[in-house]
Protein backbone atom coordinates (compact mmCIF):
# COMPACT_ATOMS: atom_id res chain seq x y z
CA UNK A 1 0.00 0.00 0.00
CA UNK A 2 1.52 3.18 -1.22
CA UNK A 3 1.43 6.12 0.90
CA UNK A 4 -1.38 7.73 -1.53
CA UNK A 5 -3.55 4.89 -1.31
CA UNK A 6 -3.26 4.80 3.00
CA UNK A 7 -4.52 8.54 3.25
CA UNK A 8 -7.18 7.76 1.33
CA UNK A 9 -8.26 4.95 2.93
CA UNK A 10 -7.96 7.21 6.45
CA UNK A 11 -10.21 9.93 4.89
CA UNK A 12 -13.06 7.71 3.14
CA UNK A 13 -13.37 5.79 6.99
CA UNK A 14 -13.00 9.67 8.82
CA UNK A 15 -14.64 11.96 6.56
CA UNK A 16 -17.84 10.15 6.73
CA UNK A 17 -17.94 10.14 10.37
CA UNK A 18 -17.85 14.07 10.24
CA UNK A 19 -20.18 13.98 6.83
CA UNK A 20 -22.69 12.25 8.83
CA UNK A 21 -22.64 13.90 11.94
CA UNK A 22 -23.04 17.63 10.39
CA UNK A 23 -25.77 16.42 8.68
CA UNK A 24 -27.49 15.11 11.62
CA UNK A 25 -26.84 18.31 13.38
CA UNK A 26 -27.80 20.63 10.48
CA UNK A 27 -30.63 18.65 8.49
CA UNK A 28 -33.51 17.42 9.70
CA UNK A 29 -33.98 13.65 10.49
CA UNK A 30 -35.35 12.32 7.66
CA UNK A 31 -33.47 10.06 5.08
CA UNK A 32 -35.16 11.72 2.46
CA UNK A 33 -32.99 14.96 2.90
CA UNK A 34 -29.96 13.32 4.09
CA UNK A 35 -29.55 10.66 2.07
CA UNK A 36 -28.67 13.73 -0.68
CA UNK A 37 -25.16 13.95 1.03
CA UNK A 38 -23.15 10.36 1.92
CA UNK A 39 -24.61 8.41 -1.01
CA UNK A 40 -23.32 11.47 -3.47
CA UNK A 41 -19.83 11.33 -1.41
CA UNK A 42 -19.79 7.59 -2.13
CA UNK A 43 -20.32 8.11 -5.86
CA UNK A 44 -17.44 10.53 -6.28
CA UNK A 45 -14.68 8.04 -4.42
CA UNK A 46 -16.59 5.03 -6.94
CA UNK A 47 -15.73 7.51 -10.16
CA UNK A 48 -12.28 8.68 -8.62
CA UNK A 49 -10.79 5.71 -7.46
CA UNK A 50 -9.97 2.07 -7.96
CA UNK A 51 -12.54 -0.69 -6.62
CA UNK A 52 -10.81 -1.33 -3.82
CA UNK A 53 -11.36 1.44 -1.99
CA UNK A 54 -14.45 2.34 -3.86
CA UNK A 55 -15.84 -1.18 -2.08
CA UNK A 56 -14.31 -0.34 1.50
CA UNK A 57 -16.07 3.34 1.04
CA UNK A 58 -19.68 1.44 -0.12
CA UNK A 59 -19.36 -1.03 2.94
CA UNK A 60 -18.92 1.37 5.60
CA UNK A 61 -21.17 4.54 4.48
CA UNK A 62 -23.72 1.84 4.11
CA UNK A 63 -23.18 0.60 7.93
CA UNK A 64 -22.88 4.19 9.12
CA UNK A 65 -26.20 4.76 7.67
CA UNK A 66 -27.91 1.80 8.98
CA UNK A 67 -26.72 2.72 12.21
CA UNK A 68 -28.06 6.64 12.21
CA UNK A 69 -31.28 5.99 10.59
CA UNK A 70 -32.49 2.31 12.16
CA UNK A 71 -32.42 0.58 9.04
CA UNK A 72 -32.09 -3.04 8.97
CA UNK A 73 -28.68 -4.86 8.72
CA UNK A 74 -27.75 -4.48 5.59
CA UNK A 75 -29.79 -2.25 4.06
CA UNK A 76 -27.93 0.39 3.35
CA UNK A 77 -24.42 -1.58 2.62
CA UNK A 78 -26.18 -3.59 -0.24
CA UNK A 79 -27.73 -0.59 -2.40
CA UNK A 80 -24.37 1.24 -1.89
CA UNK A 81 -22.31 -2.17 -2.59
CA UNK A 82 -24.91 -2.25 -6.08
CA UNK A 83 -24.02 0.86 -7.09
CA UNK A 84 -20.16 0.05 -6.31
CA UNK A 85 -21.10 -3.04 -8.82
CA UNK A 86 -22.52 -1.14 -10.95
CA UNK A 87 -19.94 1.96 -11.48
CA UNK A 88 -17.64 -0.74 -11.96
CA UNK A 89 -18.87 -2.36 -14.91
CA UNK A 90 -19.68 0.95 -16.52
CA UNK A 91 -16.28 2.35 -16.06
CA UNK A 92 -15.42 2.20 -19.73
CA UNK A 93 -18.32 4.50 -20.26
CA UNK A 94 -17.64 7.36 -17.71
CA UNK A 95 -15.83 9.72 -17.27
CA UNK A 96 -12.36 9.09 -16.36
CA UNK A 97 -11.01 10.20 -13.17
CA UNK A 98 -9.86 13.60 -13.63
CA UNK A 99 -12.76 14.73 -15.00
CA UNK A 100 -15.23 14.46 -12.52
CA UNK A 101 -17.56 17.62 -12.17
CA UNK A 102 -20.16 18.52 -9.88
CA UNK A 103 -22.37 18.29 -12.92
CA UNK A 104 -22.02 14.38 -12.56
CA UNK A 105 -23.11 14.87 -8.89
CA UNK A 106 -26.23 16.34 -9.74
CA UNK A 107 -27.25 13.81 -12.70
CA UNK A 108 -26.45 11.29 -9.73
CA UNK A 109 -28.28 13.13 -6.78
CA UNK A 110 -31.40 13.43 -9.10
CA UNK A 111 -31.73 9.36 -9.83
CA UNK A 112 -29.65 8.28 -7.01
CA UNK A 113 -31.49 9.99 -3.44
CA UNK A 114 -35.10 8.84 -4.37
CA UNK A 115 -34.11 5.40 -5.46
CA UNK A 116 -32.32 5.18 -2.26
CA UNK A 117 -35.15 6.33 -0.11
CA UNK A 118 -37.50 3.68 -1.73
CA UNK A 119 -34.66 1.00 -1.42
CA UNK A 120 -34.66 1.13 2.24
CA UNK A 121 -38.59 1.71 2.46
CA UNK A 122 -38.76 -1.78 0.67
CA UNK A 123 -35.85 -3.69 2.41
CA UNK A 124 -37.05 -2.16 5.97
CA UNK A 125 -40.68 -3.10 4.73
CA UNK A 126 -39.32 -6.88 3.98
CA UNK A 127 -37.16 -7.34 7.05
CA UNK A 128 -39.35 -5.61 9.65
CA UNK A 129 -42.95 -5.80 7.61
CA UNK A 130 -44.98 -2.75 6.83
CA UNK A 131 -45.32 -1.85 10.45
CA UNK A 132 -42.01 -1.76 10.97
CA UNK A 133 -41.17 0.41 8.18
CA UNK A 134 -43.78 3.24 8.34
CA UNK A 135 -40.61 5.56 9.74
CA UNK A 136 -38.97 5.04 6.47
CA UNK A 137 -42.73 4.81 4.18
CA UNK A 138 -41.89 7.72 1.64
CA UNK A 139 -44.45 10.65 1.63
CA UNK A 140 -45.15 12.47 -1.84
CA UNK A 141 -43.78 15.46 -0.61
CA UNK A 142 -40.69 13.62 0.10
CA UNK A 143 -40.48 11.78 -3.41
CA UNK A 144 -40.97 14.98 -4.94
CA UNK A 145 -38.28 16.82 -3.25
CA UNK A 146 -35.73 13.82 -3.24
CA UNK A 147 -34.40 14.44 -7.01
CA UNK A 148 -34.53 17.93 -5.66
CA UNK A 149 -32.44 17.51 -2.93
CA UNK A 150 -30.18 15.06 -4.85
CA UNK A 151 -29.55 16.98 -7.16
CA UNK A 152 -28.39 20.53 -5.16
CA UNK A 153 -26.80 18.01 -2.70
CA UNK A 154 -25.18 15.93 -5.41
CA UNK A 155 -23.30 19.15 -6.71
CA UNK A 156 -22.61 20.11 -3.32
CA UNK A 157 -21.19 17.32 -2.01
CA UNK A 158 -19.38 16.70 -5.51
CA UNK A 159 -17.77 20.09 -5.63
CA UNK A 160 -16.42 19.73 -1.88
CA UNK A 161 -15.16 16.34 -3.00
CA UNK A 162 -13.26 18.21 -5.38
CA UNK A 163 -11.79 20.79 -2.98
CA UNK A 164 -10.65 18.46 -0.57
CA UNK A 165 -9.03 15.57 -2.69
CA UNK A 166 -5.69 15.93 -2.28
CA UNK A 167 -4.33 16.07 -5.83
CA UNK A 168 -0.81 14.92 -4.91
CA UNK A 169 -2.02 11.95 -3.28
CA UNK A 170 -4.44 11.20 -6.35
CA UNK A 171 -4.09 7.90 -7.76
CA UNK A 172 -2.70 7.92 -11.62
CA UNK A 173 -5.15 6.89 -14.15
CA UNK A 174 -3.20 3.76 -14.57
CA UNK A 175 -3.54 3.11 -10.82
CA UNK A 176 -7.15 3.54 -10.93
CA UNK A 177 -7.54 1.09 -14.11
CA UNK A 178 -4.96 -1.21 -12.74
CA UNK A 179 -6.82 -1.93 -9.72
CA UNK A 180 -10.14 -2.79 -11.55
CA UNK A 181 -8.67 -5.93 -12.04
Amino acid sequence: MTAGQAWDAIWVTAFPLALVGGSVALLPQRPAVQVAFVPIWVCYWLLTRGTVLGAWVALWCGILLECIWGVPPGGGALFLLLVWRVIRLARPRLPEPNAVAPLHGLLLGTVLAPLFCLWLWLYASAWQGPVGAIGLAPTLPALIAAPAAGAIGGCIVFALARLCDFRALRPSEKEVIGDEG
